[in-house]
């Protein structure tokens, strides 16, 4: 292919990675539409339940997301009482973040949300092809996860 690979292009010269991650968020948040939950707030909410107490300013490097944006969904998910903040013993200017029940019973429902998109998305693939396919995507995302830290993203 003249050592320049087409894999990342539709047919119609549109961003095949981006159109596939696109519409797994429109169809990720519409089935997450009925119980008031967007995927980013989601995501919070799985990083808490993984490692509840976190600060702020590291769920944002976890998310590799801005620290204000952090803030924002951590002031949604408060006030639906999702998540509770508590002043940082060792840095008082800081707030822990802390994942309450309530939000347990959330990322259940996002874990079912996943499969369902994923069903929707590996239609027509047998395991072994949604096997390679699994395989591929996580070595292209290493290729750019490591690019992107060698740029300083």
């Amino acid at each position: 292919m003249n050592g320049q690979s087409k894999a990342s292009l539709t047919d119609e010269n549109n961003p095949l990675f981006q159109e596939i991650a696109r519409f797994r968020a429109l169809i990720f948040d519409s089935l997450l539409k009925p119980h008031d939950m967007t995927m980013s707030q989601g995501w919070v909410l799985v990083h808490l339940i993984r490692e509840n107490g976190m600060n702020q300013k590291d769920l944002a490097k976890r998310l590799e997301i801005a620290s204000v944006t952090v803030s924002k969904l951590v002031d949604r998910l408060e006030a639906r009482g999702y998540v509770t903040r508590k002043p940082d013993p060792v840095d008082r200017r800081s707030n822990q973040v802390y994942a309450t029940d309530a939000a347990k019973d959330v990322v259940r429902i996002m874990t079912d949300t996943i499969r369902e998109v994923d069903t929707i998305a590996n239609q027509g693939l047998d395991d072994q092809q949604q096997e390679a396919l699994h395989e591929m995507l996580q070595i292209i995302r290493n290729n750019l996860k490591d690019a992107a830290s060698r740029r300083s993203v």
